[in-house]
């Protein structure tokens, strides 16, 4: 197995908006009756100021400090939508609270082109988050995590390098209790050769078996294993905005965090989204529901976020927003590219476009869903008669759903579970030469599991419908 570590050094300042970067800022950790500087920007820190340092001793360096309290909820909350962002590179991903998340990588590497384009890849989208991070590659987890905690930046690959190096990475990084590192400094050990010379069952006795075991999985003697993070069968995630937000317009870093964790979610499931919902929560108001559905399921978080800001854009506030949620309950299967001789999908193509469902989308975000409508048959042999304008955001794309399920059952079921008609009724009788008496009005409906059924209506008993056949 090969471990990646990923340390995010400031990710309690990280979840503040990137704009004000000048700003001298500062995480406050309040300790008792004692408040320090938990976490400083690059600002703070040329002013003087460093973590550990007590608040008014840091106000005395820079009175104009702008400081946050550090809220341990909202921290284990980023992490786990970074752990749900990490999902798309590895199926095997592991928490660790409270700043750091591993992935077993090995399982990857032919996936994504080889330990370098992985790494790549995870770097340019951690960049794009805007954190701060420190990265490590072990084969055992308890290494990559020590290393990567201690800036250790190193690819180790096998274990006599991994031997070598865990000689000199220092022991005040080890994941061990305030009294047994104490113990450690008194003892004059700072590094973990000096602590791996000492035999094993003085070592146990002057510092418990806790210590013991923990330099063993470090070299991988014993077996240390992790529990992977499993998602949730719906994608709900929100978090606490660092200051009021007057306005849409500040939503856009704090919404981008939330569309990557959807994005990885959707990835590692192979699904795709219908139905979103943008929860605006306020102070003492009632929370603002903004929904935004889509023709075709797509996992493209790029267009979600677009479609995503244009209506926010058109948005008018009751009240300034004080948490942002997503969530999604609507999951539906992606529509799967072709690939040509060469082997080049679409997604490879330089020149790759706007799908004409992302295109409407955004046109119905920025225009409204009342703005543009579409053609649909009509129950009528007049040629004047037989079309009718439909709302497109009732009807799905010409083409998206065939005429006629490929499944039809041999007789017709009366259909009792709750279920969304997307189609106007289409009309089927009997001639009047047939001695069996059919009048049926057949919808396309879908179910909350995003199952879609051939169902009809009795003409003489509207009441009651019944299931005909299934789109597979």
């Amino acid at each position: 197995m090969l471990w990646l570590a990923l340390h995010f050094p400031q990710l309690p300042l990280d979840r503040q908006d990137p704009d004000a970067a000048d700003d001298p800022r500062a995480v406050v950790l309040q300790e008792g009756a004692r408040r320090r500087i938990l976490a400083c920007n690059a600002s703070a820190t040329a002013n003087g100021i460093r973590p550990g340092l007590a608040l008014k001793n840091a106000y005395a360096l820079t009175p104009n400090l702008l400081t946050s309290d550090y809220d341990e909820h909202q921290q284990l909350a980023h992490l786990e939508q970074l752990t749900l962002w990490a999902l798309q590179y590895s199926s095997l991903v592991s928490p660790e609270p409270p700043d750091t998340i591993l992935l077993e990588i090995a399982a990857s590497l032919t996936l994504f082109g080889g330990l370098a384009a992985l790494c790549e890849s995870i770097t340019r989208d951690i960049g794009q988050q805007h954190l701060s991070l420190s990265s490590a590659i072990a084969p055992t987890p308890a290494a990559a995590l020590l290393f990567a905690r201690a800036g250790v930046h190193h690819q180790i690959l096998d274990k006599p390098t991994l031997v070598s190096t865990l000689a000199g990475a220092p022991v005040d990084w080890l994941p061990l209790n305030d009294f047994t590192l104490k113990g450690l400094r008194q003892s004059g050990i700072r590094s973990v050769g000096e602590l791996t010379a000492l035999p094993p069952a003085s070592l146990t006795r002057r510092f418990g078996s806790t210590c013991t075991q923990l330099l063993y999985k470090l070299d991988g003697r014993l077996p240390d294993p992790r529990t992977a993070y499993k998602a949730a069968e719906t994608f709900s995630q929100s978090l606490d905005l660092p200051l009021e937000a007057p306005d849409t317009n500040a939503l856009a870093f704090p919404l981008n965090r939330l569309m990557n964790a959807l994005g990885g979610y959707l990835k590692a499931r192979d699904l795709g989204v219908r139905h979103v919902e943008l929860i605006l929560s306020h102070h003492r108001k009632p929370a603002t529901h903004l929904s935004l559905k889509f023709l075709d399921a797509t996992a493209n978080t790029d267009h979600l976020f677009r479609v995503a800001t244009e209506r926010l854009g058109n948005l008018q506030l009751a009240a300034p927003i004080t948490r942002l949620g997503l969530e999604s309950s609507e999951l539906a299967c992606l529509q799967r590219e072709s690939v040509d001789l060469f082997q080049q999908s679409k997604a490879q193509s330089t020149t790759q476009g706007s799908t004409i469902e992302q295109v409407l989308d955004r046109l119905s975000a920025r225009l409204g869903k009342d703005a543009f409508y579409t053609a649909v048959s009509g129950d009528d042999h007049r040629p004047e008669k037989a079309w009718l304008s439909a709302l497109l955001d009732n009807q799905p794309l010409p083409g998206l759903w065939p005429a006629r399920p490929v499944w039809l059952l041999a007789e017709p079921s009366p259909l009792n579970e709750p279920v969304t008609l997307h189609t106007l009724p289409e009309r089927i009788e009997n001639g009047w030469w047939d001695d069996t008496d059919v009048r049926r009005d057949y919808f396309i409906a879908s179910t909350r599991d995003g199952a879609y059924y051939w169902v009809y209506r009795q003409r003489h008993s509207p009441d009651q419908l019944w299931l005909h056949g299934l789109f597979a």
